[in-house]
């Protein structure tokens, strides 16, 4: 495959299996389509971080994405 997409699909599908990233198939894993094999075997998860610039300039949209950005980033933590 050439894409992750069609990768995940097709291990959706049952043709084999895929290296991905783990929020790329978070819904995947969730839902019990797919499950995570030789999971002892994955690297450490590098952390994210969300910069951006604090105080009275920040506009509301910004502040808005912030929240539902470090949200989500907690969720999948707790789904995988």
């Amino acid at each position: 495959m050439n894409t992750n997409p069609a990768a995940i699909r097709a291990a959706v599908s049952g043709w084999g299996i895929t290296r991905v990233l783990s929020y790329q198939i978070s819904s995947e894993v969730a839902s019990g389509a797919l499950a995570i094999v030789l999971q002892e075997y994955e690297p450490e998860p590098w952390p994210v971080y969300i910069l951006h610039q604090e105080g009275r300039k920040v506009s509301a949209k910004v502040r808005a994405f912030v929240d539902f950005l470090a949200q989500r980033l907690r969720a999948s933590q707790d789904i995988l």
